[in-house]
């Protein structure tokens, strides 16, 4: 796909779940308790980094801290783009729907919204790759821990352990794959939703802000 002749419409361009990724001319918005912290409580943030109490960040002033499960503020028609790398997956799917109804209202007409998950397809393909891998094996040669390795992340570091200064508990919340993703967005009135490649985009700035190549789909307000 060859985006390079496409206009986006005039307004703001939103970084949602933005974390240390913070390019100039967007909005850079985390909802995060340490982005509040160091946003509004500065003084005491940089006091508990130079006390070893937290580590340093780039949140700062510059992030606009909103909560992202409450109505985005911005007015009907306003936003040129909408880009979110590795947030929806945070969101209970209920939220999830509410958050892209949002972002459908104040996307200005030919806006787009491009979203960046991790793929659900790869991560059970592999695990049932190694699983074969396994089972292919004589009794005794077998094995469990590759397969407690690949889901050791997945499992006990993500989806139940809370990291107070994490990212909306920093939990995995919700699993996606493309077909979901796609019917998220078309559900909410997005067209021309396609799963896209890293950095090919409506969006001319866009190696600014996309750091992973994980499940990437992309829509437009017609």
């Amino acid at each position: 796909m060859n985006f390079s002749s496409y206009e986006l419409p005039q307004g703001l361009k939103l970084n949602l779940g933005c974390g240390p990724v913070q390019p100039q001319g967007w909005v850079n918005i985390d909802g995060s308790n340490r982005a509040w912290l160091a946003n509004r409580l500065n003084f005491v943030d940089r006091c508990l980094v130079k006390a070893g109490v937290l580590k340093p960040t780039e949140f700062g002033k510059q992030v606009t801290v909103l909560d992202l499960l409450k109505p985005l503020p911005y007015k009907n028609d306003s936003v040129a783009c909408v880009y979110a790398g590795e947030l929806w997956e945070h969101l209970e799917i209920d939220q999830a729907h509410r958050l892209t109804a949002e972002c459908f209202r104040v996307i200005a007409p030919r806006g787009c919204i491009r979203l960046v998950v991790p793929d659900g397809v790869h991560f059970w393909r592999r695990y049932l790759e190694i699983y074969d891998e396994m089972q292919a094996k004589p009794r005794g040669e077998r094995s469990e821990k590759p397969l407690v390795d690949h889901t050791h992340l997945y499992f006990r570091d993500i989806c139940t352990r809370k990291s107070w200064f994490g990212s909306i508990g920093h939990k995995h919340k919700w699993q996606y794959d493309d077909l979901q993703l796609i019917r998220l967005l078309e559900s909410h009135g997005f067209s021309q939703v396609e799963r896209m490649e890293y950095r090919i985009s409506r969006i001319k700035d866009i190696d600014k802000l996309e750091m992973s190549d994980f499940l990437i789909v992309e829509g437009v307000k017609a």
